[in-house]
């Protein structure tokens, strides 16, 4: 009936426009278990599981079309209040959804759905369009797993499997590989090209006369091809609720298992990023989830004994600044215990008991990250191998990112990431140190200054913290980013040499910064021009030099460093430590 290249599209479609509705299918059946007297939730489910089941049907996905019926039985009957609404019900509907995104996933490798056999989970729903049962109490709030023994009662439910929430977790990813857009910003984009067109054409014509208006041309063609570029990187962009939505399922299903109530809080999810980040970010949030909820979060006995509130709270806060992007994950459970990877590291030989005891719990706590390392005596369907920390880890570290860990034994625990955008047009500001050239981002700078002759030595002061610079009455923090690069000592103590070249140089070159930590400024040889760089994260051999935050090439062809402020802003705050691991000209 339809040729390859059609039917090809068709399927394309019919697999897209299939996972967008099980992905709302499934949110709504979660807000539904916090609000069951919702009528319009269950209208709307049903709908959307009427499209599944229509779509099936058009593909002559037979099996599909038969299990998804089923499940618009249940819905049927549960809309009409003919069947109440039992956690079984929505935990068989959940089965279904797995289920249906399994064989979504066979039917785009394979090009059809093989032949599984649906009849237990058609049996199931057929049961509960019959059984009468206690509804489902509404819980406090939106997002609340509540424990339970229902699960049990579904077939084919991934809870109950080995891989708790793989399936709804791959669901998170579905929506990574497809970009859609909306006819105005496909406009847009041609009215940009047309635009581009039109300006290389000034500028040949330009050329060929020799007319005065090259320089002009030259500038329009440069605003078009920044205007084409900011608009293509935004295509790239998605809000991280993409990969964070489906995790309301896998906290329910995580909680289920393991006898736990568990609130999971996101805060942020409007934050767009670039698609590659978003894919790392959600290898990572998984191992972290299944750790915090398996290991961190307390039962609600062992919570109410601690005087905490028996749901535990998982917080999942994503916001950007100055082209980094933060994510934290937290959990109010309980904690890391310091002292427990400590030993746990000693019996593993990583280090003598000595060397243990003089780490701080800051260099503690990064163990966790190491391949195989667990503290937990008891290995679970969930976590306890060892093998998930340092998955995060690797993914970080190929993203040029870093991960903080703070926490506090009783009270729980956070992880915050720092992440590079992987692909971002940036203004900045060229300076110069020595041979080579590096770049500022405009939104840290507060003011350019120059001293020059005695000018320096009555603004540029050293004192017994370090370099200080003058501004208008002021004393700032200074930085001289050479002696940084080259990993000199600490401005703690400026030694007489250090006095010396900057006092007796004829010209000082300040830019003033804002930065997390507050107001520094930063000493350079030479301050060149600004410029809107395209600037990507660092290549992953240099990821471990935190000062560096991403690299541009410049119109000359050659590499410009892209300096990250907040780091420097560290080094700046007096730390002698701060200055190890800095020096990228090693």
């Amino acid at each position: 009936m339809f040729d390859d290249v059609t039917l090809k599209a068709l399927l394309a479609e019919f697999l897209t426009e299939n996972r967008e509705a099980l992905a709302r299918i499934e949110r709504d059946i979660l807000a539904l278990e916090t609000d069951p007297d919702n009528t319009e939730l269950l209208n709307t489910i049903f709908r959307h599981m009427h499209t599944v089941k229509g779509n099936c049907r058009m593909m002559a996905f037979a099996r599909l079309e038969e299990l998804t019926h089923a499940a618009e039985n249940l819905l049927d009957l549960l809309r009409e209040r003919r069947v109440a609404l039992r956690q079984e019900s929505c935990s068989a509907l959940l089965g279904v959804l797995d289920t249906v995104r399994h064989t979504l996933d066979r039917i785009e490798k394979e090009g059809s759905e093989g032949e599984p056999d649906f009849s237990r989970q058609i049996g199931l729903l057929a049961s509960l369009t019959r059984e009468s049962g206690p509804d489902i109490a509404a819980p406090v709030t939106r997002s609340i797993a509540d424990s339970s023994e229902t699960v049990s009662a579904t077939a084919g439910n991934t809870a109950m499997s080995g891989n708790v929430g793989g399936e709804h977790e791959a669901a998170g990813a579905a929506g990574l590989q497809v970009v859609r857009l909306s006819i105005e910003r496909v406009d847009a984009l041609m009215n940009m090209v047309g635009e581009l067109g039109a300006g290389f054409n000034q500028l040949r014509y330009a050329l060929l006369h020799q007319t005065a208006s090259v320089g002009k041309a030259v500038e329009g063609m440069e605003s078009r091809i920044h205007q084409l570029q900011d608009e293509v990187l935004k295509y790239r962009l998605q809000p991280v609720a993409t990969i964070w939505e489906p995790l309301h399922r896998l906290v329910r299903d995580l909680a289920t298992e393991t006898g736990k109530k568990v609130i999971l809080d996101i805060q942020g999810g409007e934050t767009e990023m670039d698609r590659n980040v978003l894919l790392a970010l959600k290898e990572c949030m998984g191992h972290l989830l299944r750790n915090a909820i398996d290991h961190g979060i307390e039962t609600p006995r062992e919570r109410e004994v601690a005087g905490k509130s028996i749901l535990g709270r998982v917080q999942l806060q994503a916001e950007q600044k100055h082209s980094q992007i933060y994510i934290d994950v937290t959990d109010d459970g309980r904690g890391l215990d310091v002292e427990k990877i400590r030993n746990r590291a000693v019996e593993r030989g990583l280090f003598d008991p000595r060397q243990a005891q003089q780490l701080a719990d800051d260099e503690v706590f990064p163990i966790i990250f190491e391949p195989g390392f667990s503290t937990t005596d008891q290995v679970s369907k969930i976590s306890g191998r060892g093998t998930g920390m340092d998955v995060v880890k690797n993914a970080m570290d190929r993203l040029g990112g870093t991960i903080a860990i703070s926490s506090r034994l009783g009270f729980g625990a956070r992880f915050r990431f720092r992440i590079p955008q992987t692909m971002a047009i940036v203004p900045s500001l060229l300076l110069c140190s020595g041979r080579e050239r590096y770049a500022i981002p405009q939104a840290n700078i507060l003011e350019l200054l120059s001293f020059f002759g005695n000018e320096v030595r009555k603004n540029v002061e050293a004192r017994l913290h370090g370099f200080m610079v003058r501004v208008r009455e002021r004393l700032v923090p200074l930085l001289p980013l050479e002696e940084v690069l080259r990993g000199a000592p600490s401005p703690r103590q400026p030694d007489g040499i250090q006095v010396t070249a900057l006092h007796e140089g004829h010209e000082c070159h300040v830019i003033l910064l804002n930065s997390e930590g507050g107001e520094f400024a930063l000493a350079v040889e030479k301050i060149e021009d600004p410029i809107n760089l395209v600037v990507k994260p660092m290549p992953r051999l240099f990821s471990h030099l935190t000062i560096l935050s991403g690299t541009a090439v410049l119109p000359d062809g050659s590499l410009a460093f892209l300096l990250n402020i907040n780091e420097l802003s560290q080094v700046s705050s007096l730390n002698p430590a701060g200055r190890s691991g800095h020096n990228p000209r090693h």
